[in-house]
């Protein structure tokens, strides 16, 4: 089933076909150097693939399977995250790519897709996205589509940067 579709991407649900995809990003040390650190081993990856995303999503919410359409090819993971906090609900930003579709503006457009869905249909009035600290391409992305720095998260050999899109600052007609 097709959550969500773009011109050159549609977002589903992670299937068995896509674990050698999956596991080929989280074993590259340059891709999980921005998400959480050291690459992965091939087991880790292969045992997280089956027990946090195979068949996941399955609603709204979550980090869908992204599929490059021209080539019918899975290259990663991106979506929408609600989490409650002391001050009620947030919505989170999440985009990963695979390197090999890394500058081709794939990020920008799965995150486009789902800055729309969260303001057009979800009707919220904030997203937010965090981003590793150094990680300038990503920083670069959400700068483009209109987000503004807020904070910084400091965890155990991490540092987040935090950014905020207002839904009143979002005019998808208008960015490239």
């Amino acid at each position: 089933m097709t959550f969500l579709e773009t011109a050159r991407l549609l977002f589903r649900s992670h299937q068995a076909e896509d674990q050698e995809h999956f596991i080929d990003m989280q074993t590259d040390p340059e891709v999980r150097r921005y998400a959480g650190g050291k690459a992965w081993s091939p087991e880790k990856a292969r045992d997280r693939f089956h027990n946090q995303y195979l068949g996941k999503p399955s609603q709204t919410y979550g980090l869908w399977a992204t599929v490059f359409k021209e080539e019918s090819r899975y290259i990663g993971y991106c979506g929408l995250h609600c989490e409650s906090n002391g001050n009620g609900e947030s919505v989170r930003l999440g985009s990963y790519i695979a390197r090999p579709y890394w500058r081709r503006g794939l990020a920008t457009e799965a995150s486009r897709a789902f800055i729309d869905l969260a303001f057009s249909q979800l009707q919220f009035l904030e997203l937010f996205a965090d981003v590793e600290k150094g990680n300038d391409a990503s920083e670069h992305i959400l700068q483009k589509l209109g987000f503004v720095y807020v904070d910084r998260e400091e965890l155990p050999a991490r540092v987040l940067n935090i950014y905020r899109l207002d839904k009143d600052n979002w005019t998808p007609s208008l960015r490239s």
